[in-house]
């Protein structure tokens, strides 16, 4: 279940272009695609979890290829193809001992009862949280969680460390191989690239987001944006501006603010399923047809494909949104359409109505019975042997 996070938790999150933002919130950049240690715990004398992450390049795209989350006696893995769970593929959702996973809009979540939360658009952005009380416990690249900016990460015993010196020291190269990285090409002139990205400043500050400066920081991401848009290789020039604010509005969103719809059709936009809208700021608890009052919930928004008011989502025959007053109903594995109806052996009439049943009682005659002197059968049905040798009331008024 997405949620509301606590101030004093620790969120760490890699998107877009390489980019990652420590429990601590410093962003750096780390242009690699081997495997490294996202966060662990490693300062005690026990390691509850360990959470490990590779990104891949495809098309200029950089993109997450998999997630190893050890939790406790479980090891999740993930993919945008598969789900596996000490080493069985599972679908969604999915209740296991102390984890719970689950899918909601574009966002695959794995919730440990420990303490640990991760969120994964199944694409370029990964985000985890941990409980307080993991503070001055963790390892790898969201840092430390000792609430300092730069030590012990980049700057640890009086000794300064680049992105790749400290990327290095969580690289975890699986028994079989060893990843060596390539040369980075850093482009570092933006030419005519600075008026996007005060563009993309004016987004952040004025326009679709003037409620979240308080959430988080608007200084740090602008920044970002202004690499972003130096360094992309795309044919649009925006792939990675646009990766980066979303990534802002998510956050905000976590954070508890409410972001503004900030795509346009010729700005980062986004397509849905036909029926369906996208919104920056949706509920994430969908009202469905088996479901209708699902909506009442405290978790926060995200973003992503949503029905259109007066609709709900059909999960009985996926047809995709549509009005609650045509929703089906299931019995006995059957679908009834709205205004169908069935009849029970002793007459009394069922008439799905919106995904409801509504259902005439009629008094059904019932039997008791014995047999062999000892076995029983009740008027509900339920079969007993009694063995007595006195004199006993079998039915009576009262």
């Amino acid at each position: 279940m997405i949620h509301i996070f606590s101030e004093s938790n620790g969120v760490c999150s890699t998107w877009g272009n390489y980019q990652i933002k420590t429990f601590d919130g410093d962003i750096f950049q780390l242009q690699s695609t081997c495997n490294h240690i996202l966060a662990s715990q490693c300062r005690s004398n026990y390691e509850g979890f360990n959470i490990q992450l590779r990104r891949q390049t495809q098309n200029n795209e950089t993109t997450i290829m998999k997630v190893t989350m050890k939790l406790e006696g479980t090891i999740v893995e993930l993919t945008s193809s598969a789900i596996n769970v000490n080493g069985e593929t599972i679908t969604v959702p999915y209740n296991g001992p102390g984890v719970f996973i689950e899918k909601i809009s574009y966002y695959l979540t794995v919730k440990a009862t420990m303490g640990v939360t991760a969120i994964w658009n199944l694409d370029d952005a990964f985000m985890v949280e941990l409980n307080q009380k993991y503070k001055n416990q963790t390892c790898g690249l969201c840092g430390d969680f000792n609430g300092v900016p730069i030590y012990n990460e980049f700057i640890k015993d009086g000794v300064n460390l680049s992105a790749p010196d400290y990327g290095n020291l969580w690289k975890m190269d699986d028994p079989t191989e060893h990843c060596e990285e390539q040369a980075a090409i850093v482009n570092d002139n933006c030419g005519d690239e600075v008026p996007k990205a005060t563009l993309a400043s004016y987004e952040y500050r004025v326009n679709h987001f003037s409620n979240c400066s308080a959430a988080v920081s608007v200084e740090s991401f602008v920044k970002v944006c202004m690499k972003d848009l130096c360094q992309c290789n795309t044919t649009s020039g925006f792939s990675c501006l646009c990766q980066t604010i979303a990534e802002y509005s998510r956050q905000c969103a976590y954070a508890g603010g409410v972001p503004e719809n900030w795509r346009k059709k010729d700005f980062c936009s986004m397509s849905c399923p036909a029926s369906m809208v996208y919104m920056e700021c949706g509920n994430p608890c969908i009202d469905t047809c088996s479901n209708s009052e699902k909506k009442d919930c405290t978790q926060h928004c995200i973003d992503g494909c949503f029905c259109p008011p007066g609709t709900v989502f059909d999960d009985v025959t996926k047809s995709g949104c549509i009005p609650l007053s045509e929703c089906s109903c299931t019995h006995g594995g059957k679908v009834y359409a709205s205004g169908e109806s069935y009849t029970t052996s002793c007459g009394s009439k069922c008439t799905c109505n919106g995904g409801q049943w509504n259902c005439t009682e009629k008094n059904c005659p019932a039997t008791c019975s014995l047999q062999g002197g000892a076995h029983f059968i009740t008027y509900d049905g339920k079969p007993y042997t009694f063995h007595g040798d006195c004199t006993y009331v079998l039915s009576k008024v009262c």
